[in-house]
């Protein structure tokens, strides 16, 4: 696949993720690209996103720590961003794939003084009734942030292993609404390891755990099978904002594991054809390369 970059008028807004940059992400399944997006850029996301925390979907949440997604595509600004040329051809070179198509948005808000009791140490890929090779984030920080602030920390070479089980941040067993749908769910505790995830952050120098910080504008991009976490937000008078977007590839398929959550705002449409196995097609997943 070719490493050029489309041309594009958008190409200044987002850049092209390097060949290192790739190689890096190939081998730890985590790489951080600074100076991801313009700074024109980050304050036309931070507009749109703050009129969405004061509107929220369906989806979105409330307090001091909150989410909210699959809201993106109904905003002209973050649009554009979503379906970028380039972000999409660097989402194409990272899954090796030679096409990429939008998944789905996700926006993180933690307000200040919104510490985390402990850490979530998760992977993202067990949550979304998807399953293939063929996926990846790219986490944008809107705002400076530390690992004090709520910044992303990862667990390199850890997409390598097998899942944990899904828990909620609390720790508690999660479901959802799945519709008629739930019956066509598949056993898939073989796909879980027995053990809980360790106490990462209590020893990072054994788990070569990589702390980021991050100022607005600057991104990770991410495998979708990574370890990873935050601690919450420590600072008193900074909010930590951040928005993700995820692309899948050709390899990507259908799937409903039976016994953890999956996120049913990531389903096709009712009025759409789903089978597990099956190719992932929605209105909702445009193609964005090529």
């Amino acid at each position: 696949m070719s490493t050029q970059p489309p041309e594009d008028r958008t190409r200044q807004a987002v850049r092209p993720v390097s060949d290192d940059e790739l190689e890096t992400y190939w081998a730890d399944g985590v790489v951080k690209l600074p100076g991801f997006v313009s700074a024109s850029l980050v304050d036309t996301i931070t507009a749109a996103l703050d009129t969405q925390i004061q509107n929220p979907s369906r989806w979105g949440g409330t307090g001091k720590q909150r989410s909210d997604r699959c809201f993106g595509l109904q905003q002209e600004p973050l649009r554009r961003y979503l379906l970028d040329d380039t972000l999409g051809h660097n989402a194409a070179r990272a899954m090796r794939s030679p096409s990429a198509n939008f998944f789905f948005d996700h926006m993180f808000l933690f307000e200040p003084d919104a510490p985390v009791d402990g850490h979530y140490w998760h992977q993202d890929l067990p949550y979304w009734p998807v399953e293939g090779d063929h996926i990846v984030s790219f986490w944008l920080s809107l705002t400076s942030c530390s690992p004090e602030s709520a910044a992303l920390k990862f667990v390199p070479g850890s997409h390598a292993s097998g899942f944990y089980r899904p828990k909620s941040f609390d720790g508690s067993e999660l479901d959802g609404d799945l519709g008629e749908r739930a019956a066509l769910a598949i056993d898939a505790s073989n796909e879980f390891l027995d053990e809980e995830p360790p106490a990462f952050h209590d020893d990072p120098e054994r788990y070569g755990v990589l702390e980021f910080s991050y100022e607005p504008g600057d991104a990770v991009m991410f495998n979708t099978r990574v370890v990873h976490s935050s601690g919450g937000n420590r600072s008193k008078d900074a909010r930590r904002l951040a928005y993700s977007v995820r692309f899948f590839g050709q390899d990507a398929r259908h799937t409903l594991r039976r016994g953890v959550f999956q996120d049913p705002a990531l389903l096709p449409h009712e009025d759409e054809p789903f089978a597990v196995g099956a190719p992932m097609q929605s209105r909702s997943w445009p193609q964005v390369y090529p």
